[in-house]
């Protein structure tokens, strides 16, 4: 067969399925142009994500995951509409995929309710990395935010492994999250005192100590007249990082004081009394 004859033969098939040829063509034509658009919002979604948790200090892990997942689940739903533009019935596709996550959600439900709350904690940002909190009456430093999990070191220096679902449904005490906080000291002193002399001896204690805030006026008062002791109460104002040692000052000073001007802190007793029979 001459090349004439092959060349009449094609141009012959292209007057006879010309209609079919075109629409076939500019179907495949949509569907990589479909492609790429899904291939850059992915990418261009993924990236936003990135930055935004990298700038929000989020655990690296956790940003490599979240972004890698956007990415991949747009691929998913980019290759799903190619195929039906390219005449493929994807119904039953998306039937499989959603039945597939089913079975998988089921299987992993208590890892992705651990999952879900992570992103909570991502997005709401109860506590930084570094910060000090109570989680499940357990207080430490957060140490890493994870995926599934959220890791706390304590002061004596143990690591506590909580799971994301239990953070989320616990109350959190976030003690370094605002710049000041209120220490709080309750004083017992006896029956026998003089109750403005114990105040003098409380001021004295307070004015002695350093790095108390007078931005904010400390409030000395008697709060309780308890079973065996009169209860003052000392509350003063201090930033964060000076909360301890001004804790530690403060007691020392109030001691000092109440020994010196002679003030008693009583002991709890008990009266015991012995009758022999008659």
């Amino acid at each position: 067969m001459s090349i004439e004859n092959i060349v009449n033969q094609i141009w012959l098939f292209i007057e006879k399925y010309d209609g079919v040829v075109i629409s076939y063509i500019a179907h495949f034509c949509f569907a990589i142009l479909i492609f790429l658009i899904g291939r850059t919002i992915a990418k261009f979604v993924a990236r936003q994500l990135r930055r935004i948790l990298t700038n929000r200090h989020v655990d690296p892990t956790v940003v490599k995951f979240v972004s890698s997942l956007s990415y991949y689940a747009i691929i998913v739903m980019t290759l799903v509409a190619v195929l039906g533009q390219l005449g493929v019935q994807t119904a039953s596709i998306v039937a499989v995929i959603g039945a597939a996550g089913l079975a998988v959600g089921l299987a992993l439900q208590g890892s992705l309710s651990n999952f879900a709350a992570g992103v909570i904690l991502i997005i709401f940002r109860p506590f930084r990395v570094g910060e000090t909190v109570i989680i499940n009456n357990q207080q430490g430093v957060i140490d890493s935010i994870q995926i599934f999990s959220t890791t706390i070191v304590t002061p004596t220096n143990e690591m506590v492994v909580i799971p994301n679902g239990q953070v989320v449904s616990a109350n959190i005490i976030n003690y370094t999250r605002l710049p000041e906080r209120r220490l709080d000291i309750v004083v017992n002193v006896g029956y026998d005192s003089d109750i403005q002399k114990v105040y003098k001896v409380l001021r004295e204690a307070v004015n002695k100590t350093d790095n108390i805030l007078t931005s904010k006026e400390p409030i000395i008062r008697l709060d309780l007249l308890d079973a065996s002791s009169m209860n003052f109460n000392v509350l003063v104002w201090t930033l964060n990082a000076n909360y301890g040692p001004v804790k530690a000052v403060l007691l020392e000073n109030i001691k000092n004081g109440l020994t010196e001007n002679g003030i008693n802190i009583p002991y709890p007793t008990m009266d015991v009394n012995l009758s022999s029979p008659s």
